[in-house]
């Protein structure tokens, strides 16, 4: 048999999908001491955001089993195909579950009652947080974020009326973020905290936006754009699209008006990514999902015409294109974009 040098070994290694990977664990000491390294599981996930990361969504359905009181949450990706394939199917306490975006290829879900879980759909893995047990009646919401400062995912829990805590997947403890409470800070509660580039986001009861550093763990507020400064902060919602905050104004008499702004981080100001219009729905139920790398096409979700609805929308033709899944019926499902990745859960 030919002798294969070990950085070409590394190297073929890294471009595979995970499920080939896990296979490959069992074939030599070597495979399985390149795929359990940290190093190489980054490399991974960076080798893979670039080839798939348009491609790959995740979908997330719930389902309430009433007669044993219990519930299951499944997951499902659709690739280029779009077909949806089963991912992964766990049963959880029966409750009300709130599905958050994919973050680093790891999905966070809370229940109504303050139940918090992480998992890994591909490796098929999950970690149910330490619940804190005082102040469960004014638990609101949760985000879901790595910290590239420090190396480790956080789960950010907020509470009525001022109280916030964060849990650190690496130590695996909860701790109070101490902060003097203002209104500029206050959570209000119409939408969980978004995530993106390192910051947690979420609009105030003043109406501002909070920015909150996830490794700094330090507070700022941000202006809305000046278009939307009267406008019904109902109808305002904040997404993260490729890494980027962006905020979505729905508040337009017709209701088939979607405005996209993105907040430049760096220049510490909203540019407005495109208009959507729908020539003869309503689409004040529909939300930005996902966008293509070279940002001409937007994956919106939503409900047109009383029914779960996934497209795409191309902002330089103002065509909307039906994404129909094969292999999944429900009309009542989560979506965002996804890559597959060997992170662990409890890291």
């Amino acid at each position: 048999m030919a002798f294969i040098p070990s950085p070409i070994i590394y190297n073929i290694l890294s471009k595979l999908p995970v499920k080939s990977l896990a296979r490959f664990k069992s074939l030599s000491k070597l495979y399985c001491s390149f795929i359990n390294d940290p190093h190489f599981i980054n490399a991974h996930f960076k080798n893979h955001s670039v080839v798939h990361g348009d491609l790959c969504l995740i979908l997330s359905w719930i389902e309430h089993q009433n007669l044993n009181n219990t519930t299951k949450i499944h997951f499902f990706t659709i690739k280029d195909n779009e077909h949806a394939m089963i991912e992964y199917s766990m049963p959880v306490s029966f409750d009300t579950y709130h599905i958050l975006p994919s973050c680093n290829g790891l999905i966070c879900f809370y229940g109504l009652h303050g139940s918090v879980h992480v998992c890994n759909p591909t490796t098929k893995t999950i970690v149910n947080l330490p619940n804190i047990d005082d102040d469960l009646q004014r638990f609101q919401s949760c985000g879901f974020g790595f910290d590239g400062i420090n190396g480790t995912y956080k789960v950010i829990k907020f509470f009525d009326p001022h109280k916030i805590e964060i849990f650190t997947m690496v130590n695996g403890s909860w701790n109070k973020i101490r902060y003097t409470y203002s209104p500029c800070f206050g959570f209000q509660h119409h939408q969980p905290p978004v995530f993106a580039n390192g910051f947690f986001y979420w609009f105030s009861i003043s109406s501002s936006i909070v920015s909150f550093d996830i490794g700094k763990e330090t507070f700022e507020t941000i202006s809305l754009p000046q278009s939307a400064l009267n406008k019904d902060k109902y109808k305002l919602y904040l997404v993260e699209l490729k890494g980027e905050l962006c905020m979505v104004d729905l508040d337009f008499e017709d209701k088939k008006r979607v405005d996209i702004w993105i907040f430049k981080s760096n220049e510490e100001h909203w540019v407005k990514l495109g208009t959507i219009v729908h020539r003869s729905e309503p689409i004040d139920t529909t939300r930005p999902v996902g966008i293509k790398a070279n940002k001409k096409e937007i994956l919106l979700h939503g409900f047109i015409k009383g029914l779960g609805h996934l497209s795409c929308y191309n902002m330089e033709t103002g065509r909307f294109r039906p994404i129909n899944i094969k292999g999944f019926t429900s009309h009542y499902f989560h979506v965002s974009q996804h890559v597959e990745t060997l992170f662990q859960v409890g890291h």
